[in-house]
């Protein structure tokens, strides 16, 4: 299933930096469907995530772009604030930026991650120390 994703988001970047550089009307059109194509693959973050271990904690994503991050380290602690992810480079890069959080360093401080797997059940990312987070989606 990832390599399936990853194979799309390649092909997703192509498109687009293809697009970027070719100012007709197919261009666009190919530019706008992989928009697409990467807005149903950032579609798969969304809702409710837990860490395979005690201090990954657990992870929910909303639609607006905000996200939680609840019971995490070995405190454990709790946190929010908003999400994005970034295509520039594969993998791409999940981006979240601390709002509140009950560790007073972590407010106003951007955290970027790897994602190197995410599909209906499963969701890894790697932080810049090289460890990796796993989570699996917690049905509603």
């Amino acid at each position: 299933m990832w390599t399936t994703a990853v194979s799309i988001l390649t092909s997703s970047c192509l498109f687009l930096a293809v697009a970027a550089r070719v100012p007709d009307r197919t261009g666009a059109a190919q530019a706008d469907n992989a928009r697409k194509e990467l807005a149903t693959l950032e579609q798969k973050l969304l809702g409710a995530w837990k860490g395979q271990i005690g201090c990954d904690g657990r992870l929910l994503f909303r639609a607006d772009g905000t996200y939680e991050f609840k019971e995490y380290g070995p405190a454990p602690d709790d946190s929010a604030g908003t999400w994005k992810v970034r295509w520039d480079a594969l993998p791409p890069t999940l981006v979240l930026t601390c709002k509140t959080s009950e560790v007073p360093e972590e407010v106003g401080k951007t955290m970027e991650v790897k994602l190197i797997q995410l599909d209906d059940k499963s969701l890894a990312f790697k932080y810049a120390d090289q460890t990796v987070g796993h989570y699996t989606r917690v049905k509603n």
